[in-house]
């Protein structure tokens, strides 16, 4: 009986982030599996610092934080094909979260 996966991948670094979406996209063609993945805009953060710990209220830094987001659904993955060897090659910069949907 196949089971329904959705796999959340997250990076502030957009390079890393598609070389992960390829080499996925390469292991689940070479397993025969059905997958659809969606690419979500990117979500910027800015964040306002103070230079100055006294007055200087003009003497300001602002940085900029970007997230990128994609998601995974595999359709018909089978039990004997087990879910480690999505997780053998993540890079440091990506958060893999693997959740089973009914």
């Amino acid at each position: 009986m196949p089971i329904k996966f959705k796999i959340d991948l997250k990076s502030s670094n957009k390079e890393s982030l598609f070389v992960y979406k390829l080499a996925l996209k390469s292991f689940f063609k070479k397993l025969n599996l059905k997958y659809v993945f969606f690419d979500f805009p990117k979500k910027r953060k800015l964040i306002t610092l103070n230079k100055s710990p006294h007055v200087n209220k003009t003497a300001r830094e602002q940085f900029e934080l970007i997230t990128y987001k994609c998601t995974f659904y595999i359709s018909n993955f089978n039990k004997n094909i087990p879910l480690k060897y999505l997780l053998l090659n993540v890079p440091k910069t990506v958060s893999l979260k693997i959740e089973k949907m009914n």
